[in-house]
């Protein structure tokens, strides 16, 4: 069964949060066909100073 993991930076707010792991389950359901239960979601936030693009930390970035 999936097991999807979304990175991102902090900010999202509680009902942005229900709202995308209820579109990505329903994604799921219609793609493969499977009970919203088959479907796990974790979401990790990481703050600017843990994650980098471009050779540079995002907390660096201006």
């Amino acid at each position: 069964m999936p097991l999807i993991t979304i990175q991102q930076s902090p900010g999202r707010t509680l009902d942005q949060r229900r709202l995308l792991v209820k579109r990505i389950t329903e994604a799921f359901q219609e793609a493969y066909g499977l009970p919203a239960e088959a479907v796990t979601i974790f979401l990790q936030d990481y703050e600017d100073d843990m994650w980098g693009k471009g050779g540079l930390l995002k907390s660096d970035r201006a």
